[in-house]
């Protein structure tokens, strides 16, 4: 049993998760606004250079029926939305990465429901509900972790990375002292965290030194 989920490619994995993904959210979801869901911004490559971790996909321009028709909730893009996309973040990675490499990277969400925002996620699910969905996505978030084997984990916000892990420690500061980064574990992996690219006010100094890590990061063996 241990030896065929070891054999199974990480596209296996996602899928089933997908599909148990698409019953818990139809449970949940029940009497709200269907919000709709994503966890893959792109194909689950094995031994990828990086994983980035986001903490929730925004509510997004499609709705849940556009988004059901385009096959979303069912598979991944084909290609990484970081290299494809015109949303702040995605436009914010292309400045940081060249396009090459992230076609190369895998990119998912550690909270699977879309959002506005986190203010509006803690609005619209209560504390109840919220642990549910926790206790729902990152395990399976720890799943395709093990299934990509990626060779770096890197949490888009700082945030991200204490889902997981709430021992990380500061790894990168600024000049007045701010933590910018931390280090820390997810799915046993070392991982780093980085403020939110677009969700924090980061000054020019600062943004300067975090784009300088992580390209070093990405290109280190």
């Amino acid at each position: 049993m241990e030896r065929d989920r070891l054999n199974l490619l990480p596209e296996d994995t996602c899928r089933r998760i997908y599909n148990q993904t698409k019953c818990f959210y139809g449970r949940i979801s029940t009497g709200r606004e269907d919000v709709g869901f994503q966890i893959l911004l792109g194909p689950p490559f094995k031994e990828a250079p990086i994983l980035f971790l986001g903490y929730q996909p925004g509510k997004g321009c499609k709705t849940p029926l556009e988004e059901r028709a385009y096959g979303s909730e069912d598979r991944w893009p084909d290609v990484p939305e970081y290299v494809t996309e015109c949303w702040p973040l995605a436009k914010c990675m292309r400045r940081i990465f060249d396009a090459n490499f992230l076609s190369r990277c895998v990119a998912l969400n550690a909270i699977f429901v879309r959002s506005d925002s986190v203010s509006v996620y803690y609005r619209d699910f209560c504390a109840r509900v919220r642990k549910e969905i926790n206790q729902f996505c990152l395990p399976r978030v720890n799943e395709i972790v093990e299934a990509v084997h990626p060779k770096k984990i890197v949490a888009v916000g700082i945030g991200t990375l204490s889902l997981f892990d709430k021992r990380a420690y500061p790894c990168l500061k600024g000049a007045n002292g701010r933590v910018l980064m931390k280090a820390g574990k997810i799915a046993g992996r070392d991982a780093i965290g980085v403020l939110h690219l677009t969700g924090a006010h980061i000054s020019a100094t600062d943004r300067a030194h975090i784009d300088s890590y992580l390209r070093a990061f990405g290109n280190s063996n």
